[in-house]
């Protein structure tokens, strides 16, 4: 019995022996785990908000001028009006141009009656000189009449056209649907060619001129959502085009863009807004060690830091990592690369 006995006592003591060595082993690190919150990168991640200054600009804005000298009559529009495609905006007094007109539709009409009897006794001289009743010479005489007399008509018919476009263009008309933004004449004035008597802008082809850092255009082709802000109103809008061309002084580029709705006034100033496609780690999550700063990833039980190269103290930076990465997010100002981590 008393063998029995001290068996049993010494394998109670080789099994205390052995929970002591256990927990030698295993407590020191659950002693200095450190507890941690954490969140995958998808739960925290933000878009910033980006913007550029913007402009709405009109494709035409132009200054309606006379193309004859005259008189102004009338000028039918003022500042501020809203005029229709090919409405009047100014009227000239174009009598000596109408007479023009009527001198030339009288030159052709002469023309074409010298231009029949031409024909009628070119007709009879050829009849007579097949008998032999007179001679080639004026044959050829009563031709060549006939071919002056049809260049002449064409002439004539030159200056008759002339003369028409003349008297259309003294009454002047909007090219496009427009706003009246200025009168430069007024009536009883002579008009000269080439000077503008009224000036329009054109409300339907507008764009939106957007001066954007070089570094952030590209982003711009994948964005879905692009808006113009004015006087905290928003206006959706699609990539039209980018300038291939660098602002040396700004270092930005031109971007023109279209909206997809109503349009905003002509000439307002405002922002172009997009958001960040790429996931950014909030400020609050990034910390500095060793000169570098980064964040704290859980990996296993344990914290290994990951330096962000391109991050800024206290603002959110963009990262190259799977949504799924696991975050350190509660905890991490005390915590040193690889320590042991413990997940609440």
């Amino acid at each position: 019995m008393l063998c029995h006995e001290l068996m049993i006592m010494k394998a109670h003591k080789l099994y205390l022996t052995f929970l002591s060595l256990l927990f030698a082993f295993n407590l020191p690190a659950a002693e200095h785990a450190v507890p941690v919150g954490t969140a995958t990168l998808a739960e925290v991640a933000v878009h910033p908000r980006h913007s550029a200054p913007a402009t709405v600009v009109s494709l035409n804005a132009a200054g309606i001028a006379a193309e004859i000298p005259a008189r102004i009559e009338t000028i039918t529009v003022r500042v501020g009006d809203i005029v229709e495609k090919d409405q009047v905006l100014v009227r000239l007094n174009c009598i000596d141009y109408k007479l023009e007109q009527e001198e030339a539709e009288a030159r052709l009409d002469s023309f074409n009656a010298r231009i029949e009897l031409a024909k009628r006794r070119l007709q009879r001289t050829r009849k007579l000189t097949m008998k032999q009743s007179v001679s080639e010479e004026l044959l050829d005489e009563r031709e060549s009449d006939l071919a002056v007399l049809l260049a002449d008509r064409a002439g004539a018919r030159a200056s008759l056209g002339l003369a028409r476009v003349h008297v259309a263009t003294c009454v002047i008309r909007s090219p496009f649907r427009a706003l009246v933004t200025e009168r430069t004449s007024a009536v009883g004035n002579y008009a000269e060619v080439g000077k503008a008597l009224v000036k329009i802008l054109d409300i339907e082809q507008l764009e939106v001129s957007a001066q954007v850092p070089a570094q952030d255009v590209h982003q711009l082709e994948l964005v879905k959502e692009l808006q113009f802000e004015h006087d905290d109103l928003k206006f959706p809008l699609k990539l039209r085009a980018i300038l291939p061309s660098i602002n040396s002084e700004t270092r930005n580029r031109e971007v023109r863009l279209l909206f997809l709705d109503g349009p905003a006034l002509p000439g307002a100033s405002g922002k172009l807004i997009w958001r960040d496609l790429r996931p950014h780690i909030p400020g609050k999550y990034i910390v500095r060690r060793d000169g570098d700063l980064g964040v704290f990833v859980y990996d296993k039980g344990r914290a290994l830091f990951t330096a962000l190269p391109s991050a800024q103290a206290g603002r959110a930076s963009p990262v190259d990592m799977a949504l799924t990465t696991i975050l350190v997010t509660e905890g991490h100002y005390a915590l040193n690369d690889n320590d042991a981590v413990v997940a609440q």
